[in-house]
Parts: structure tokens; C-alpha cells; sequence
């Protein structure tokens, strides 16, 4: 092969890839002739049009070329430009040898249980079933493979273009002992050979590692050395590690050959069983392209083709792995059940439950919707599942909750020599990432779940010891292997569990205002009971534990979590409530607190996506323009939201439903764009002292009723110009825009209000000159007397 002199060692490997495709995918010729021309990659890839890679490709089962949809051309470009990515040199050494099976991306996995393993991995794309042959050996891979070795003929699923993914399951495996095995073509070129020792599953060990993300820091090859470095330092440090489980997010883009080449490569991947979880960075199609999971459940948990929820086990312990990507809890819910269901002859101590999204973890998901959405929804169902521990990722930090039950910490555990005994509920972990690639720093207030929350800035990873009748897991730095926090479970029910009796209870109430129609005023009002033991220490009191009262008795509906109703029948007034909570033949009252019940009734006087006049040709309008009797008849109108560039949305408003100008060049931005609106109060007199605006912009705002300042988010007090920005008045943000934010009203601003045409107007700012987005939308309420509706 002809290469020019001073060929770089990257457009070397461009070019042995090219005579890869050549070899393995014929139909791949031109674009690997300019790659070996001396073309660049990815000049080469766009050279080749998409009718041509459509009609090469041999495509035309999807019809004519002219008729194939630009995004499903799109699509199969992007699928062939991940395939060339792959290439890395270890797999381009291999066409070098003769007689080699080139096999790369190897996935070697539990099995459904400890007698088998599960194997996946690509090769240059072949009708032909690849195999697997597997035999013990006494000490280390022998010069010569074993004749009579039994074999197993894989099966052949999609992968991506010019590739092909192989499939097998081995079986008969026995425990403490040594095996060798290969991957072959079925006509006598192989792989390897390579080894692996099985263990005893009475007591064991397994390692949790949190999100490798290769390709996350910009560089795959230094997040796969990240990755490989703490491989290693777990591994010399328990080198009779059963398997490894990861928390997911493997890759940093799901379609990403080149990142999953990456992540497969250390060595030890070959040699120790790996479960994996589909994470939000690599799930689709390509995530079941490489893995191979036992037990999986097609119909429950999956998400765009990258697999359902699986489960495994190892002796007495069960370990179910779900895809949280799916964020149907139900589905999860059915599928553990059923798993509980079809294990039922089986006599488990200890049980797992692993998915990627951290619910209860401390840094920039933590308190996300969905999250919270997902805790609960989940909690209960692994609470009633009697589930041991839960181990998770997502959160690039390291968080080991309390003992969790009823979405509440349980810190009232028997303790003997540092070891919860027999322990209530639930402990979940947030792996760190183990390759270093992101780290996430975490929430300044400690969440009331977080016994231990680290963010080290260093790889992690954490060995979990399992023995019949204790979990211990230790969690270590990778640079010094230093342990960094430590916790053991001890479950045994011949020792009787003695813990510190309850001395008293306190009740407290999130809010204290029941309003007599449906509101956006006032908080639910959820109660919660804590107990405190003789020893001044928390005192775990469930839901099921507690009775609330009142008097009067009948305006109120307690329900078991606490929250607090009214009844059809209630009236404006005070209630008194207490709880009454009764332990080891005792009943323990709290004191009282005062509930108001009161007559409400709201108005909402700006709807979101109302029409506004705005004006947006970076003028200054000086301070008159916010009055209501200024004159914006010459100004454009639409409807909110509003902003550009066309299509951005934002939670809460929805898209953007009017585009307004930016200026006249994209990277000098009008740093002010003014929008008023216009609304009618019938009667001033109705009302009440308290109000809201709740809006979303990007970047920031103030905001202006009658002319009058009512408000401003994410600009500093003081003047400002129409012609500053943000950083030209503040050295950075005060705070994140595009989320809903809400401006309180009080009777001060509302006297700001009139009778009949009221006026609010908005400035809004651009942090600077090259922001790439703007966006306003509002709605505003206001409390009115319901006598005078």
C-alpha cells in the first residue's frame, strides 16, 4: 500500500482502516480509494454523497435513492462514519498476522447464573457465525490450545456498518477454577487465546464502578488510560474479584464506535466478567449491539432499542439491572416482581438492584424532576421487594445514603463494632466516575439522606464483600487507594436487635394555610413526625407508625404520608392537629400545632403565552417607555414565548412562538430587547395583599407594572443601560437561566395596580454580545376576595 512520505500515525491508521473496509465491506471502495489517496477522513466522507453511499452501500431495499428521506440518509451516514472510528490500532495490527480472528469490542459478562458467562463482539462484517471455544486449564493460558475443547457457534445480531456482533453463551462453568478461551471464524483463524478463574460464591467480592464516559473530557484516549489506570488498582488490589458491575454511561455518545472501542480495551475487561447498565449517554441500539445481558426482558425497561431490564445471579445473592432510561417505573416495577416470582425456589440473602440515574445522589441532578419523580415512584416498590442495597452513577460523586424506608432516613440502627445489625430498609450508593473523564461538584447543604457525600476530584471505585451473613462495602481513591468511607450490614436473626427506646416525638408542618379552593398561593401542607430516643438520637418513626388528630374533629383528612386535606364540609377557621404515635405498649403525643383554614380565591391577570408588544432594534427608549400611557402602536406584536433562535423551547412555556431580530451581526447582539403588555382589573377594591409573576427568560429581566419596578432576576440593583449586558454590570451570572422562576408580589407592589388598563413591561438583557439565545414568557396571579367575584 502506497503512503506518502511523512503520513502522520493517525492518517496511517485512516489508512489501514480504509484497507480494512476494503477487505471486510467491498461496497465501501471509493471512500477507502480516497482515504488511500491521501485524502483525509473525514474530506473523504464528504465527498461521498448520500445517493452514492445509499446506492454502495446496497441500500435499495429501501426504494429508489431519490425517495430515501434526508434524515434516513443522515442517519446510515452517521452509522458508517461511527464504523470508520473503531479503527483503532490494536484491531488494525490483526490484518497484519495471518491466521488471526480479528475480534475487537469484546464483551465478556455474567451469565444467568455462576455456572455460565455471557460473550458478545464484533468482527468484520460476515455472514458466518462466529465461535467460542473454552476449556479449563491448570495454571495460566497453555502454549497450545486444548484439542477437544468445547465449542460454542455464536450467533449473529446487527452492529454497525461493516461489522457484524456475535453472540454466545458458555455453560458448565464450575467454581474456583482456571479457563481459557478463544473467539474464532469457524475456519480455523482465532483470537486470543485469553483466561479467566472462577471463584467460590459463598463468600466473594464484586467491584462497583461509576461511569467511565469515555470520549466526556474531549479526549477518548486519555479517558480510556483514566479507565484502564483504575481497572488496574482495583484489580492488583482484589485480584480475586468475582466480576465487575458499572453504573453506566459507558461511552460519552452513544453512537460513538471509537468511544466503545476505548472503553473495551484494558485488558482485564477479557479476563473478569463485566455487568453493565445502559446509561443516558449510551443508550440505543448500539448499546445492544455490544452487550449481551442474561435474563433481559425485551418488553420491560426498554428505551430506543437499547435493551430491557435484566437480572443475574451469584450463588445467594440476586442483582437486577434496569434501564432508567425508560422512565416508566411500572415497567421496572413488573419486571422486579416477576424476577422475584421466577427465582422463587431460590434461597437469596442478599439482593441488588442497579440502574444508571441516581436517586438520591448530591450534585447537579440531585434535585431534578424526573429524579424525584422516579424516587418516587421506585422507593416504595424495592422497600416492599425487602431490597438490600441499590447501586447507581449519573452524578459524577460519591454518595452512601442512611439505611432509607418511606423515603425517609432510618439512623435508629443496632450498631455492634461499627456494623449495622439487622438493619431496616434500604442503602443506595452514587458511584464517582472510575475513569476520570467529568466530575460534578456537589450541593453545598448536605441532603438529609447523605450519610457520606464526597467529591474528591479522584477516581473511584468501590469493593463490595459479600459473606452469608454480612454486605461490607469500602470505597477507594484510585491514586493512593486510600479508603474513603467504609460500611458494613450484618444480617443475621440469631442476634436479637436491642436499640435506644423512644423518649418523645415533634411534629412540623411544611406550611400552615389550607385554602378553601385550589390554589398556587400556598405549599401543601405535608406534616412529619420525628422521634428522638433516650439517648437524644433520632428515633426512626414510619408513616404506618403514626395517627394524626384535630380539633375540631371533620374539617381535616390526614393521609399516611402526612399530607393534610380538607374535607368537603370545611369551613374558614383554626384547627388544632397533633400525632400520637404508640411503641412498646407506650403512646407518645407531640405538641400541637395551628392550621388556618382560610377563603381563597386567585385571578391569573397575564396568561402565559399572551400577546406582547415588543420592540427589537437595540434602540434606547429611555425610562418612558415601561409608562402606560407611552405610545408602542408602532411596535411588532406576537405571541409569547418569544425570543430566538426559532424552535428553542423551555420548560413550563413551552416553544418559542415569536421570533424577534438579534442585530445585525451574530456575534454583536442588541444587548436590550422591551416587550408590554396590556390587562384589565375590573374592580381594585377585590384585590388581596398578595400576588406572584412566575416567568422563564434567558438572560435576565426586569420587570416593570405601570412604569413602577416590581422586580428583576439575574441583574444586580442599580442603573442599567439599554446598551449594557450582564457582564458589563456583573463579573458573572447570579443565577441559571431558563428554569421557572417567581417573582412574590406584595401589598407594596400591588398598589401599583390600578382600575382598568394596567401596563407590565419587560427589559430584557443578553449576558453578551454573542449569547446564542434569547427568550421571555410570563403569567401573572394575583389573590382576590371571593365575596366579590
Amino acid at each position: 500500500m502506497a503512503r506518502t512520505p511523512g503520513t502522520s500515525k493517525a492518517a496511517k491508521t485512516i489508512c489501514l482502516a480504509a484497507f480494512g473496509l476494503l477487505i471486510a465491506f467491498p461496497s465501501f471502495t471509493p471512500h477507502a480509494e480516497a482515504v488511500l489517496n491521501g485524502a483525509s477522513e473525514k474530506e473523504a466522507f464528504s465527498t461521498w454523497s448520500s445517493e452514492a453511499f445509499l446506492e454502495r452501500a446496497g441500500l435499495g431495499i429501501y426504494g429508489p435513492v431519490e425517495k430515501v428521506a434526508d434524515k434516513q440518509r443522515q442517519s446510515y451516514q452517521d452509522k458508517l462514519y461511527a464504523s470508520l472510528n473503531v479503527w483503532d490500532e490494536e484491531f488494525l495490527a490483526l490484518y497484519e498476522k495471518k491466521d488471526v480472528y480479528p475480534a475487537v469490542s469484546i464483551a465478556f459478562a455474567p451469565g444467568a447464573d455462576e455456572t455460565s458467562f455471557n460473550f458478545s463482539w464484533y468482527s468484520p462484517k460476515t455472514n458466518t457465525p462466529g465461535v467460542i471455544e473454552f476449556a479449563k486449564a491448570e495454571s495460566g493460558v497453555p502454549a497450545e490450545f486444548p484439542e477437544g475443547a468445547a465449542s460454542v457457534q455464536a450467533t449473529l445480531d446487527k452492529a454497525s456498518f461493516g461489522f457484524t456482533a456475535h453472540e454466545a453463551e458458555i455453560t458448565g462453568i464450575e467454581a474456583d477454577s482456571e479457563y481459557i478461551y478463544r473467539l474464532g471464524d469457524g475456519k480455523g483463524n482465532w483470537s486470543g487465546p485469553y483466561s479467566f478463574k472462577t471463584r467460590n460464591t459463598d463468600s466473594y467480592n464484586f467491584l462497583l464502578m461509576g461511569d467511565p464516559q469515555i470520549g466526556a473530557s474531549g479526549n477518548p484516549h486519555e479517558d480510556r488510560q483514566g479507565w484502564e489506570n483504575t481497572l488496574n488498582k482495583a484489580l492488583e488490589k482484589f485480584p480475586d474479584t468475582s466480576f465487575i458491575q458499572s453504573a453506566g454511561d459507558q461511552v460519552d455518545y452513544r453512537s460513538s464506535e471509537k468511544e466503545f472501542a476505548a472503553y473495551f480495551a484494558p485488558d482485564a475487561l477479557r479476563r473478569y466478567p463485566t455487568a453493565t447498565t445502559v446509561g443516558n449517554h449510551d443508550y440505543n441500539e448500539y448499546y445492544e449491539f455490544h452487550f449481551n445481558v442474561p435474563n433481559q426482558n425485551p418488553k420491560l425497561g426498554n428505551y430506543d432499542n437499547s435493551g430491557g431490564d435484566y437480572y443475574f445471579t451469584y450463588g445467594d445473592t440476586l442483582i437486577m439491572n434496569l434501564n432508567s432510561n425508560n422512565e416508566k417505573a411500572k415497567e421496572h416495577i413488573q419486571f422486579m416482581e416477576e424476577t422475584i416470582a421466577a427465582t422463587a425456589g431460590q434461597e437469596f440473602k442478599w439482593k441488588f438492584v442497579v440502574f444508571h440515574h441516581s436517586i438520591y445522589s448530591a450534585a447537579a441532578h440531585s434535585d431534578s424532576e424526573n429524579i424525584i419523580k422516579l424516587r418516587e415512584s421506585l422507593v416504595p416498590a424495592i422497600d416492599e421487594l425487602d431490597i438490600d442495597a441499590v447501586l447507581m452513577g449519573h452524578d459524577h460523586s460519591y454518595v452512601r445514603t442512611y439505611q432509607m424506608k418511606a423515603l425517609q432516613p432510618l439512623k435508629n440502627q443496632m450498631v455492634q463494632d461499627g456494623a449495622a445489625v439487622n438493619p431496616e430498609g434500604t442503602v443506595y450508593f452514587t458511584a464517582n466516575s472510575s475513569s476520570g473523564s467529568k466530575y460534578y461538584g456537589i450541593e453545598p447543604e448536605t441532603e438529609l439522606y447523605s450519610a457520606v457525600r464526597e467529591q474528591l476530584e479522584e477516581t473511584t471505585f468501590t469493593n463490595i464483600d459479600v459473606t452469608p451473613t454480612s454486605l461490607e462495602f469500602t470505597t477507594y481513591r484510585t491514586d493512593t487507594l486510600e479508603a474513603v468511607d467504609s460500611y458494613k450490614i450484618i444480617k443475621d436473626p440469631s442476634i436479637a436487635v436491642e436499640i435506644p427506646a423512644l423518649e418523645k416525638i415533634a411534629l412540623a408542618s411544611t406550611g400552615t394555610v389550607l385554602p378553601t379552593r385550589a390554589t398556587s398561593f400556598y405549599p401543601e401542607v405535608d406534616l412529619d413526625v420525628k422521634g428522638t430516643n433516650v439517648e437524644g438520637t433520632q428515633y426512626d418513626i414510619l408513616p404506618d407508625q403514626v395517627n394524626y388528630r384535630s380539633s375540631p374533629e371533620g374539617p381535616l383528612t390526614f393521609g399516611k404520608d402526612g399530607k393534610v386535606a380538607l374535607a368537603d364540609t370545611a369551613e374558614p377557621g383554626e384547627v388544632k392537629v397533633w400525632a400520637e404515635v404508640a411503641i412498646g405498649g407506650k403512646t407518645f403525643k407531640s405538641e400541637e400545632l395551628t392550621l388556618s383554614i382560610v377563603d381563597h380565591e386567585e385571578q391569573k391577570v397575564v396568561e402565559k403565552n399572551s400577546e406582547w408588544s415588543y420592540l427589537d432594534d437595540g434602540s434606547d427608549q429611555g425610562t418612558e417607555w415601561s409608562e402606560p400611557e407611552f405610545d408602542d402602536s408602532s411596535w411588532e406584536t406576537g405571541d409569547a414565548p418569544l425570543g430566538y433562535p426559532e424552535g428553542d423551547e423551555h420548560e413550563g412555556f413551552g416553544e418559542i412562538q415569536t421570533v424577534v431580530e438579534f442585530g445585525p451581526e451574530e456575534y454583536d447582539k442588541y444587548a436590550t430587547t422591551y416587550f408590554r403588555t396590556e390587562f384589565e382589573l375590573a374592580d381594585l377594591s377585590a384585590v388581596k395583599d398578595q400576588g406572584y409573576i412566575e416567568f422563564t427568560v434567558d438572560d435576565s429581566v426586569i420587570l416593570y407594572l405601570n412604569g413602577e419596578e416590581i422586580g428583576r432576576f439575574n441583574l444586580p440593583e442599580g442603573d442599567i443601560s439599554y446598551d449594557d449586558y450582564l457582564y458589563d454590570v456583573a463579573d458573572k451570572k447570579l443565577a441559571e437561566p431558563g428554569k421557572v422562576e417567581r417573582i412574590q408580589l406584595d401589598q407594596s407592589l400591588l398598589a401599583n395596580l390600578v382600575e382598568g388598563k394596567n401596563v407590565l413591561s419587560a427589559e430584557v438583557h443578553q449576558d453578551d454580545a454573542q449569547s446564542s439565545d434569547l427568550y421571555w414568557d410570563m403569567e401573572m396571579v394575583i389573590a382576590v376576595d371571593p365575596e366579590n367575584d
